[in-house]
């Protein structure tokens, strides 16, 4: 009798281990990395010195505890949610946030800053993290890592990583604002900025980054307050931003392949986020939407940052709406686009 009960016990913790490695070896990724601006900030902002601020209300409305945390939504952004569905954790912690756990630091964490650029230049006014800075930040993120579990294992851990950058909307709609439109014709400053953008990926790689997920840009002329920039009466989408973002897209879709050539041991996979982003403005009804042309902040027109607070009316059904401020999308938004990055970036990955 006593031999029966043992060879249970031995069978059920067998089987305990066995569900549990099965488990980990689920896990695509050992850590996600984000680099890019406002809609990948999970809160860096909050510990620099910039008025590119979302750490207020109205935002957080929907976040768990419903307080503000410096995403620029309601609730939670993409990196939170394609955290949780690739099952590393629940949220991306900001890099720069002053408590981050072992465990948060072992399972990637946020160098994303609103109102950044690839550009330096797009933060200089704002004062926000650009992508050479964000970079930095790595560097340094690399230093704890390996205080906390030695060399060879976070070399492991970052070749086993994903890296997931967003960034270039912040320098179209500043290029369109600035002297620097006299001098240098859109296709030029495509260029200059993918130039950066390439970059960039080499100096991850060089830190030991393998595989890469670029974000194209979204039809950013959709946003409302470009819109609202345009004076168009009806307000349309602006037209012209939106080709130049498809034209920008076109190029940085050829030019991964090549970059992921030179860089031997890469992937690299292109998100369209044009695509993903146009596909709920065309089709607004079909994904719950009314409202696709003001956000639910305030007027909706221009409202972004501190200009959205706590003295703004609200719209009553955030859901209803594709726009949460005057630039940035409510949390069903990012719930539609982490399903379409899962369905059709994520399985590039072997």
């Amino acid at each position: 009798m006593a031999h029966t009960i043992l060879l249970l016990v031995v069978l059920l913790l067998s089987s305990t281990t066995t569900i549990s490695t099965s488990k980990r070896t689920q896990l695509k990724f050992s850590a996600i990395f984000y680099f890019g601006d406002s809609v990948l900030d999970t809160g860096n902002n909050n510990y620099i010195p910039t008025l590119a601020v979302g750490n207020h209300a109205p935002y957080g409305r929907n976040f768990p505890g419903r307080k503000p945390t410096g995403r620029f939504s309601n609730g939670r952004l993409v990196p939170d949610l394609l955290n949780e569905k690739l099952q590393l954790k629940e949220f991306s912690p900001p890099f720069l946030e002053k408590d981050l756990s072992n465990n948060d630091i072992m399972t990637g964490v946020n160098f994303a800053s609103a109102g950044s650029g690839f550009e330096d230049q797009t933060s200089r006014l704002s004062n926000t993290l650009p992508m050479s800075k964000q970079v930095n930040l790595f560097k340094e993120y690399l230093l704890r890592l390996r205080n906390i579990i030695g060399e060879k294992e976070a070399s492991r851990i970052i070749e086993n990583s994903l890296i997931f950058i967003s960034s270039g909307t912040n320098d179209f709609t500043r290029y369109y604002r600035s002297l620097k439109r006299k001098k240098m014709d859109i296709g030029e400053y495509q260029d200059s900025v993918l130039r950066i953008a390439q970059a960039s990926v080499k100096e991850l790689f060089s830190l030991g980054g393998r595989q890469f997920c670029l974000a194209g840009l979204p039809p950013f002329g959709c946003t409302p307050i470009q819109i609202t920039l345009s004076g168009d009466p009806d307000r349309a989408c602006v037209d012209e931003q939106n080709r130049d973002a498809q034209a920008y897209n076109s190029k940085l879709e050829k030019l991964l392949p090549a970059l992921q050539g030179s860089l031997h041991g890469s992937k690299i996979v292109y998100l369209d986020a044009y695509q993903a982003f146009k596909e709920i403005l065309d089709n607004p009804a079909k994904y719950g939407f009314i409202e696709i042309t003001r956000g639910c902040c305030g007027t909706g027109l221009r409202e972004v940052g501190l200009l959205c607070n706590a003295l703004s009316p609200i719209c009553r059904n955030e859901s209803s709406f594709v726009f949460y401020d005057a630039v940035h999308p409510t949390e069903r938004v990012y719930r539609i686009t982490t399903d379409y990055i899962l369905k059709n970036a994520i399985p590039q990955f072997s």
